[in-house]
This record gives C-alpha cells, sequence and structure tokens, in this order.
C-alpha cells in the first residue's frame, strides 16, 4: 500500500532547493500570478527569465543553475520552465531537462542523506513510493525499486539484492540515488501535466517557446549533422573508443552479445540518431532480424514499454561487461566523451 506524504517541518531554502515539492507550488499558488501576468508585469517577466535562463543552461551546458534569491521566484521559474517545456514538445529537451534538474536536486538530496533523513523519506513518499523505515536499516517496496532502478547491473541488480516480504533493503546512499531518478521522471510527468491551450499563451511567453524550439533544433541539428557526417565518411572520432570498437565489430560481421548492442543503440539515439538511422547500423549485423531488431532499438528509444528512454551503461559498468579497455581521462559516462569531443576537446585517452 502507497503511504501518504510524510509530514516534516520544511522552510523555504527547502522550497528553493526542491521546486517540485507539493508545498512548495502551494506558496507559489499563493501569489496568485495569471498567465497573462507573465507577459505584463515586472515580476512576471522577471519569473519569464529566470525560466528562460534556466532552459537555456540545460540545452547550452546540460546544467540546471544553482537556487538563487527568493525561493518564490526559484520555485515560480522552475514551473514557467515546465509551462514552455511543455509548449515545446519535444521528449528529447524535456528528458534532458529532467536529467539536468535531478543532477542538481541530487546535490541537495545528498547532503540531507546525512543531517535530515527524514526529507529523503519525505520525497520517497511524494513520488507514492512505499518504504519502511526501522532499526535495521531502509527498505523499499521492489516495484518502487525496479522504477527506479538507476543500472540493472552489479550490485543495483535485483537479483544480488536482499529481498524480504517484497521490500530490498538499501542504503540510504543508494536511496538518494534512487530518489535522483525518481526526481529525474516526476519532472519529467510535470512537463506532461502542464500543457495549456496555446491560444492563451501570452505573446511574451510565446516568443521564449519560439526562441528554445529554435535554441534545440539547431543545437540538436549540429550535433547530429556531426556525428552523422563523421560516421559515413569512417570517421567518427567524436565517439569513445568504446563505441567506435563496437561499430567496427558489426562493420566486420561479428556478432555483438547483447549487452553490447545495447550500449551502441543506446548511444547511437542518444546523440541524435533516429530509430531508422540505428537500424541501419545493425544491418551488417550476420543475424539480423528486422522484427525483432526493430523491436529492441524501439525498446531502447523509449517508444515501447515502460515508455522509459534508456541511456548508455555508465564507464564501469562498460568495463564490467568487458566493454571497454581503455581509459579516458575526467570521463565516467560514454556521453561525456562524445559531448566533449564535439565542442572541440576530445578527452586523452589512455
Amino acid at each position: 500500500m502507497k503511504a501518504e506524504p510524510l509530514r516534516v517541518a520544511l522552510t523555504t531554502d527547502d522550497y528553493a532547493r526542491y521546486p517540485f515539492l507539493p508545498d512548495a507550488l502551494r506558496v507559489v499558488r499563493e501569489l496568485g500570478l495569471t498567465l497573462e501576468e507573465l507577459g505584463e508585469t515586472p515580476l512576471g517577466l522577471q519569473i519569464l527569465e529566470n525560466a528562460r535562463g534556466k532552459i537555456l543552461s540545460v540545452i547550452e551546458n546540460g546544467t540546471y543553475p544553482p537556487p538563487g534569491g527568493d525561493y518564490r521566484l526559484e520555485v515560480s521559474a522552475f514551473t514557467t520552465a515546465l509551462l514552455i517545456l511543455s509548449q515545446v514538445g519535444d521528449r528529447a529537451l524535456t528528458e534532458k531537462f529532467a536529467v539536468a534538474f535531478s543532477k542538481r536536486v541530487f546535490e541537495s538530496i545528498e547532503q540531507d542523506a546525512v543531517r535530515r533523513p527524514e526529507l529523503l523519506l519525505y520525497l520517497a513518499t511524494v513520488f507514492g513510493w512505499s518504504l519502511r523505515a526501522g532499526s535495521g536499516g531502509i527498505s523499499i517496496h521492489f516495484k518502487d525499486y525496479v522504477y527506479a532502478q538507476p543500472e540493472f547491473t552489479g550490485p543495483w541488480k535485483l537479483v544480488n539484492r536482499p529481498l524480504s516480504s517484497g521490500y530490498v533493503e538499501v542504503g540510504w546512499r543508494e536511496l538518494a540515488r534512487l530518489l535522483q531518478t525518481g526526481v529525474k521522471k516526476y519532472v519529467a510527468r510535470l512537463v506532461e501535466s502542464a500543457s495549456v491551450d496555446p491560444s492563451v499563451v501570452p505573446e511574451r511567453l510565446y516568443a521564449v517557446v519560439e526562441e528554445v524550439s529554435q535554441k534545440w533544433a539547431k543545437t540538436r541539428s549540429e550535433v547530429l549533422a556531426y556525428a552523422q557526417a563523421g560516421y559515413r565518411k569512417g570517421d567518427a572520432t567524436a565517439f569513445p573508443p568504446c563505441t567506435r570498437a563496437l561499430l567496427e565489430d558489426i562493420k566486420s560481421g561479428k556478432n555483438l552479445t547483447h549487452s553490447a548492442r545495447f550500449a551502441l543503440a543506446s548511444f547511437l539515439l542518444s546523440v541524435g540518431f533516429s530509430v531508422e538511422e540505428t537500424l541501419e547500423v545493425f544491418k551488417a549485423s550476420p543475424d539480423y532480424r528486422e522484427d525483432l531488431a526493430r523491436y529492441q532499438v524501439e525498446h531502447i528509444a523509449g517508444l515501447r514499454g515502460s515508455r522509459t528512454k534508456y541511456t548508455p551503461y555508465k564507464c564501469d559498468n562498460m568495463r564490467s561487461l568487458g566493454l571497454c579497455r581503455w581509459n579516458c581521462q575526467g570521463v565516467k559516462h560514454p556521453l561525456q566523451f562524445f559531448y566533449r569531443a564535439v565542442r572541440g576537446r576530445p578527452p586523452r585517452v589512455e
């Protein structure tokens, strides 16, 4: 049974750090700012500009800015950013925003895991998770664990976890990591529910929607053009060595393992390849079956099943699976390598 949200003493600093909390949203609603006022009043314009800045920071740098200033402005800018994203209507941008935001929030969750662990329990119940807290530690219902599972290998694999009466034992640090995934998915759902009739969107707000759409389209097209041009020329230098090795294997007619196929497909989809373009790469595989390959690639792309778009394995996971033997300095994820290379700062490889 899902637990009702716990009651904890929240501060205005909490509202700024966790602007998605029901109590934080309630405070903002009490401001009484209407949609029309976002483009007309000084306060509305300030909120709109802050929201614009947050989204552009995500697009340009992959980071959600830390909270600053009045908590009411911070929460209002966050909710306005969700509205802008809903009007843009691009799943990939929503995913990028949710990931960047969850990483920023994770910094606060880590701190609170030490000083205010009850706040972590509160966050979990906001997401509707079922937890048990006792002298033996924390347990989370296995359905919620699987929903927020950040990785599917190693210690995170469900079969490797202590399980009792349907509950999985986790440490506070692990709960913090699960909550990061929970934040990401929760924010993505908030964007979906934030839609309004475009005909009532104020002109100033619509101008920001257009600016964000154009900026995102330009960024995506530049990245995709760079990646595809290099791939078609046989030059995939922007790809990390592990991915290049998988491409060489598949081009030479080798059968890739299931984990290798997942790693390659999720990487290509993450850097902008479409399902069709990704399938073209896999057609070189000797055991290629169009129906099976399409099902698997569409599942990874988030078009089937749970509608979750999967990202590539982290570098540590790639090594544990035998898919990487390199050391790319300062890189913990294959996508980090790619985006640094695209910006002209390819990591050093040993």
